[in-house]
């Protein structure tokens, strides 16, 4: 019993000095300007969070939709998903409404007929019900003025649809305004439409070098004191733009930084960097953008498509001579909010991650890394 009592006390005495610490660092004016639920997340997660038994704890909040959104509301970590979420479906939506530029939509689009056309038993009559939206779009998006390669795919993949599409009503008349708007255009569709995968040759890539590339690639974090070329920065990320992408939307952007103030500043925000951020040469930051999406069932997808990229980011790197490091961008609401000050960002954007990029010093130490077994990840038909 007595254990317990004093057990009791030393929570107690813990829970009030965190309390006066956390008031000394916010201070009684910053709790009166910033509101009860700003005090109530403070008091919660630094001060009761900290003196309660944490698995017991979580998986009693887990059990209750109710409390996991509370947990989530006085913690804030996804505060900021939350609010890019619905800035990016906003965004989407009012450019729809305005008819406006429907970049997106186009892109999703085309690639939906694209898929169409390269089924097998393909049937005679799909794409019905939005091929004349696509057409419209088309039409309000062609600018005379720009090469813009994707608008050409999209012209070449409606010309091809048409070719083999049995008519209907609503194909016919989308026919009809997509014809009218090619003899408008000084343009002539070409072959950039779905080919057999033979047309692709044998790879040029055998599978021990690639592997050999995959273990030579590691994390770098001492680089030497020179400029990276931006053109060879250019070329990784050409062979970035090509990894997969979800309905080929690619709502991503990246941010690349060579002043050495703004790297400083910049990957001071990044708790991961504090050791080596002197010596980071040239900065990336993944900024993944919400706008491209019309529901919030694909929140997850900016990092999906940006992480896909920013790994043959990393191996097309190496074949520059050039080495790279990933930086976590963990969810720390404070960090978030200056970062997002700092660049400028919207509010349907996030940080994915940033990228430490140079040319690596050989006297520079790099973690062994050991990775898992693979039967440790891999698994077969198990359910």
């Amino acid at each position: 019993m007595k254990w317990s009592h004093d057990l009791g006390i030393q929570k107690m005495a813990s829970v009030i000095a965190r309390a006066k610490r956390v008031y000394r660092e916010e201070g009684g004016r910053s709790f009166l300007r910033k509101g009860w639920g700003f005090a109530l997340r403070k008091f919660f997660t630094h001060v009761v969070w900290n003196v309660l038994p944490k698995n017991e704890t979580l998986r009693f909040i887990s059990r209750s939709r109710i409390l996991t959104m509370l947990y989530f509301f006085l913690t804030g970590t996804f505060y900021r998903e939350q609010r890019a979420v619905l800035c990016g479906l906003a965004e989407y939506h009012e450019l729809e409404e305005q008819r406006e530029a429907p970049r997106h939509r186009i892109i999703r689009n085309v690639h939906r007929i694209e898929k169409g056309l390269s089924m097998r038993d393909r049937r005679p009559v799909f794409a019905e019900s939005y091929i004349g939206e696509v057409v419209g779009d088309l039409v309000m998006a062609w600018d005379p003025e720009t090469d813009d390669e994707q608008l050409r795919w999209a012209v070449d993949v409606v010309s091809e649809y048409f070719e083999v599409v049995d008519r209907t009503n609503p194909i016919s008349e989308a026919e009809s305004e997509f014809t009218g708007f090619l003899s408008e255009i000084e343009y002539s569709p070409g072959n950039r439409v779905p080919f057999p995968r033979r047309d692709l040759g044998e790879t040029p890539v055998s599978p021990e070098a690639m592997a050999e590339l995959a273990v030579r690639r590691t994390s770098t974090r001492w680089f030497e004191q020179r400029d990276v070329p931006r053109e060879k920065v250019d070329e990784a990320l050409e062979v970035a733009i090509q990894s997969p992408s979800a309905c080929n939307r690619q709502s991503y952007e990246y941010r690349l930084y060579d002043d050495p103030e703004l790297i400083d500043e910049i990957a001071s925000l990044a708790i991961g960097a504090s050791g080596y951020k002197d010596n980071i040469p040239c900065l990336a930051v993944i900024v993944g953008k919400q706008r491209a999406y019309f529901n919030d069932r694909d929140k997850h997808v900016i990092y999906i498509d940006a992480s896909l990229s920013a790994m043959a980011f990393q191996f097309a790197l190496e074949t520059q001579g050039l080495a790279s490091c990933c930086i976590n961008w963990p969810a720390i609401p404070r960090n978030e909010k200056r970062m997002e000050e700092l660049l400028d960002l919207d509010c349907d954007e996030s940080v994915v991650m940033l990228m430490a990029v140079g040319y690596p010093d050989p006297d520079g130490m790099i973690p062994q890394s050991e990775k898992k077994r693979i039967e440790l990840i891999r698994s077969y038909n198990n359910i």
